[in-house]
């Protein structure tokens, strides 16, 4: 089973008999091997209660996560502390893809056919960031030499744990059309270990090409991670990078065509047939 866990303590589009918003508190691990359902008096939204319901859940599952994600900023101290006081570690991160598609599922099926039901919430986990910091460049120690675009088949991840890898965190893509192109960035660094570890630390959540609203002929490829960093990976500007530029664009349309899915992985040579690290990333639309 999976050890990272994620979860999510929210009000849902339902009203019980007093007329009060349900609250509920969702919590599964990555690949949904287990879901944990609790409704919430909200009276008790509290840090209290949710560690009491995240220790009944450690409980019954047999195991304690090393962490737990979730993205709620309204909700983060509430989290952070419930988790904290059930012992365990609380990451906000927008890397709950798990999650977002859960909440999704049960917005089209489960909450339409209950008493008190309001209206379908069309985004029912925002993953966008308001306020995101500005993005920074990957510390000088890490910089990769180059990087590669690369494109796999959504089939060929079928059996993608099997793979050599260090750091890795995949994600089941297997509801696509296995012919579904899935893009992807290998960043080749002499130091590939240490780069794969830095960015297994920042959490990360997906890569955007991202024009310099102000100079046309500059582009970023810009990592997004944890709940509200960005970093840069890349500059680029014409005509120099031309060809990169393009390869950029296409790249973003690529994401568009697979549903935001696409990867970043890290290696010492292309030819090397082990990845120091290897993510699967998804820009939610």
């Amino acid at each position: 089973m999976s050890n990272i866990w994620e979860l999510d303590f929210y009000s849902r589009p339902l009203l019980d008999n007093n007329n009060k918003k349900i609250w509920e508190l969702l919590i599964c691990d990555r690949d949904r091997q287990f879901e944990w359902v609790r409704e919430c008096p909200s009276t008790e939204v509290n840090s209290e209660w949710l560690a009491k319901q995240l220790a009944e859940c450690v409980e019954s599952i047999g195991d304690t996560p090393i962490k737990i994600r979730f993205f709620r900023p309204s909700m983060t101290n509430i989290i952070m502390r419930g988790c904290k006081l059930a012992g365990i570690t609380g990451q906000a991160s927008r890397r709950v893809f798990t999650m977002s598609a859960w909440l999704a599922e049960r917005m089209a099926s489960i909450y339409p056919n209950r008493d008190g039901f309001q209206a379908v919430d069309p985004n029912p986990l925002p993953l966008k960031v308001l306020a995101a910091q500005d993005p920074k460049p990957v510390p000088d120690a890490l910089m990769g030499e180059r990087w590669i675009l690369v494109s796999l088949k959504a089939g060929d991840f079928a059996e993608a744990k099997e793979w050599s890898m260090d750091f890795s965190e995949l994600v089941d893509i297997s509801h696509l059309d296995p012919d579904t192109i899935i893009s992807g960035i290998i960043i080749i660094s002499a130091r590939a270990t240490a780069l794969a570890a830095w960015m297994s630390g920042v959490d990360p959540v997906f890569i955007k090409f991202e024009r310099n609203l102000l100079a046309d002929r500059r582009m970023q490829m810009q990592l997004e991670a944890s709940a509200d960093a960005r970093w840069v990976l890349a500059n680029l500007q014409s005509p120099k990078d031309q060809a990169a530029i393009a390869q950029g664009i296409s790249f973003e349309q690529s994401k568009q065509d697979a549903q935001g899915f696409h990867f970043l992985a890290v290696q010492t040579s292309p030819e090397v047939e082990h990845f120091a690290g290897f993510w699967m990333l998804k820009e939610v639309v």
